[in-house]
């Protein structure tokens, strides 16, 4: 008898952990937003800026702790040779402040992309915009 309700209590624990952490998931991905952005560059500079992006950008984002979900060259509409586009992750929208707060503080960010995008010579981006995105609960996105 003692057996059965040590097995008992130690399976309501487990239900109660389980449930835990199943709601606390649930509320993780509630609040998962994603960033879509689309760079305009200056004519001829696309190969440039993707270059950028991958050697330095995306290491920084990471360490930010931004979740790099892709990155594309556009290949149709208008200004196709002259578009970056590229979608980040975060935890929530807070979150995402503060990952780009602390982007800014970054010696090798201000160097390597704030100093070339503020020189006219240098820069390689003519037009930046931006979407914060929020999933649909159909959207199969976790």
């Amino acid at each position: 008898m003692l057996k059965w309700r040590i097995l008992a209590i130690v399976g309501f624990a487990f239900g109660i952990v389980g449930s835990g952490w199943a709601l606390a998931e649930q509320q993780r991905a509630a609040s998962q937003v994603y960033e879509l952005r689309v760079y305009t560059t200056l004519p001829g500079k696309r190969q440039a800026l993707e270059d950028r992006f991958r050697d330095h950008t995306s290491k920084m984002f990471e360490r930010a702790g931004m979740t790099n979900v892709g990155y594309w060259n556009a290949a149709t509409g208008d200004n196709a040779e002259e578009t970056f586009v590229y979608l980040l992750a975060y935890p929530s929208r807070a979150a995402r402040n503060e990952m780009w707060e602390e982007l800014g503080t970054y010696e090798d960010f201000q160097e390597i992309i704030i100093a070339v995008e503020r020189d006219d010579e240098r820069k390689l981006i003519e037009n930046i915009r931006a979407r914060i995105l929020e999933p649909t609960s159909y959207s199969g996105l976790d």
